[in-house]
């Protein structure tokens, strides 16, 4: 099942527009994140968000992790077993959304294998036509990561350029 067909229209869809990037976008401005939010709640995807601020640990991560994911008893609030949960997360018809707002707030190597998880899940569940997009808004304009999933995160496209982020 393919996950967007071919119709002219499908290719003004924001979902697309990440997709075709990878499956993660960044966000800097929260109100582009909320207009954009708005877009995929209109399209009835199921939206999961988290402020990492309130991570001060991994542990506590992993915890709110599982809770908001709905992840099994087993979970091993790990990053093997975050990717296993992963692996086999219920997808609605049209999709889920995961926000991680104030990522930055947590330690950089701790963002990359975290986002590094979630695109390799996200292009695992979209073999299978289910959308898995990850919006990680930070709160410094001018972040950087190393690619995740073997494909660099870029911003959405209206903070693309660095101009935008001044």
């Amino acid at each position: 099942m393919a996950t967007f067909n071919d119709i002219k229209e499908i290719f003004q869809r924001l979902d697309w527009s990440i997709l075709q990037n990878g499956w993660i976008s960044l966000y800097w401005k929260k109100s582009i994140l909320k207009k954009d939010l708005k877009w995929f709640e209109d399209e009835n995807y199921n939206i999961v968000d988290f402020d990492c601020r309130l991570w001060t640990d991994e542990t506590k991560m992993h915890e709110q992790l599982k809770q908001k994911l709905n992840f099994p008893d087993y979970y091993g609030k790990n990053f093997d077993a975050l990717n296993d949960c992963l692996t086999y997360i219920q997808i609605n018809a049209t999709g889920q959304i995961v926000v991680f707002n104030h990522l930055d707030s947590i330690d950089i190597e701790t963002i990359q294998i975290l986002l590094d998880v979630f695109a390799d899940n996200s292009r695992r569940h979209i073999l299978f036509g289910e959308r898995l997009i990850v919006l990680a808004q930070v709160d410094n304009p001018n972040f950087k990561i190393a690619p995740v999933g073997a494909t660099t995160v870029s911003w959405n496209k209206q903070e693309w350029l660095d101009s935008k982020r001044q």
